[in-house]
């Protein structure tokens, strides 16, 4: 994830209404990934056991230079629960 100023980070952040119909598409990539394997994203340091917060990037396209970056947090036994998107404008490695 790209290094954001928090005043900026905040007002970024969307909950899945609030993005756009192509942003949709690539959360709900990224939403399936997460639903195979909760521990696909980065983790967030700081976070006490057994609940865990990470962030998971994907690609607006193939060659885009944004993506959609979804928080969630992970308990072992409860499942992951999406604590917000945003747009992510980084160009992302590979």
């Amino acid at each position: 994830m790209s290094e954001v100023p928090v005043e900026e980070a905040d007002s970024a952040k969307q909950s899945f209404e609030g993005l756009t119909e192509g942003e949709k598409e690539v959360a709900l990539v990224a939403l399936t990934v997460i639903g195979r394997d909760p521990a696909a994203g980065t983790e967030i340091p700081g976070w006490r056991p057994p609940t865990r917060e990470y962030t998971y990037t994907t690609p607006l396209a193939r060659d885009s230079a944004e993506a959609v970056t979804v928080v969630y947090q992970h308990t072992p036994g409860m499942g992951a629960t999406v604590v917000f998107y945003f747009r992510d404008p980084q160009k992302l490695p590979g």
